[in-house]
């Protein structure tokens, strides 16, 4: 597998334009707001995801599996690069950013617990779908985000007084919540991998 990630850092590193849009953005939002600074390991999850798209066209899938790995190490890896490298980059920012504003711990705090249990359930859910959908994948994930987000809108307009009590009994169990829905996002990481494992193994390659 180390061959595998090799591949991948030699594919971020021609991502040159991208990677210095985001360390612009690093350096603007840590000299206004500290704590938006987190988000941008979204961004990079979703640049990451595209070596996904890269690896499985037909042109460079042909070389990649005569390479002596077998299909399982190859979705290992990609679970393993694309959010252990996500995670590293939010620790990192977190650890800048609570040196840069100092009077924002608390904040940067909740917004760390909320980012890491993002990457868990992002990766869970589009890792499989990209294997599954490949380049379609930006139609289906533009379609997905305004539908949810349409969702999310109705949901809250309609049920607002029972989305503020939930929010107050959730502030009250704040390290139990996100203990349950971090287990729940590993197990939803291990289903995740399980699946992707066998779309793979359907994909003539």
């Amino acid at each position: 597998m180390k061959g595998l990630a090799l591949y991948d850092l030699t594919w971020l590193k021609g991502q040159k334009k991208l990677l210095m849009i985001l360390t612009a953005l690093t350096i603007l939002y840590l000299v206004t707001d500290g704590t938006m600074v987190l988000f941008l390991s979204v961004i990079f999850q979703m640049l990451l995801l595209r070596t996904l798209e890269w690896n499985l066209r037909a042109e460079n899938s042909r070389f990649l599996f005569t390479l002596p790995f077998t299909r399982r190490q190859y979705v290992q890896e990609k679970y393993l690069f694309i959010l252990g490298s996500t995670l590293v980059l939010t620790i990192g920012l977190y650890a800048v950013a609570i040196v840069c504003q100092r009077d924002k711990m608390l904040e940067l705090s909740a917004m760390l617990g909320v980012i890491v249990l993002e990457l868990l359930y992002f990766s869970a859910i589009l890792i499989p779908m990209m294997i599954r959908l490949g380049s379609n994948m930006q139609v289906w994930l533009t379609v997905i985000v305004v539908v949810l987000a349409s969702l999310t809108a109705v949901l809250i307009g309609s049920l607002q007084e029972t989305v503020t009590q939930w929010l107050t009994v959730i502030q009250g169990n704040l390290p139990v919540v996100f203990g349950g829905m971090a287990v729940l996002g590993l197990v939803c990481l291990a289903v995740s991998m399980k699946v992707s494992e066998g779309i793979l193994d359907r994909e003539e390659l």
